[in-house]
Parts: structure tokens; sequence; C-alpha cells
């Protein structure tokens, strides 16, 4: 399972002026509640590559959760 949500435009422009900063350092980000979404995989490997684009995309990445995976 992957949740994600799209960052603000002004969230991907700090990013990008800062870009050394935003990498290094834990930080809170900007994004857009109505764009949450819930993408669900059937192996995990699958549902990191799905992340992995999003990011590249200007998604942030909440969670990334592994709903098979035994306890």
């Amino acid at each position: 399972m992957v949740r994600y949500a799209q960052k603000t435009y002004k969230q991907r422009t700090a990013e990008y002026n800062d870009s050394a900063v935003f990498k290094n350092l834990n930080h809170s980000v900007d994004i857009i509640p109505e764009s949450m979404s819930l993408m669900t995989f059937n192996t995990q490997k699958e549902a990191n590559k799905f992340a992995e684009d999003m990011i590249d995309k200007g998604y942030h990445i909440i969670e990334i959760k592994d709903d098979y995976k035994k306890v």
C-alpha cells in the first residue's frame, strides 16, 4: 500500500531552490489535502517502484506499508 499526496507549488519551488537543505534535514511538507490517494499493489517491489515514480512527479509519499508482511 502506498499513501501519497501532491506537494503544493510553494513546497516544490522551495525544494528546487534549496535542494541541498531539503535533502539533508527533516522538515514539514506542504501538501494539497484533497490530492491524498491510496494505491495497493501485489508486491512490495511494485509499491516501491510506484513510490519512486510519484516522487519524481512532485508527490510526497506519506506511507509505504506491506499489508501482507507477517508480524
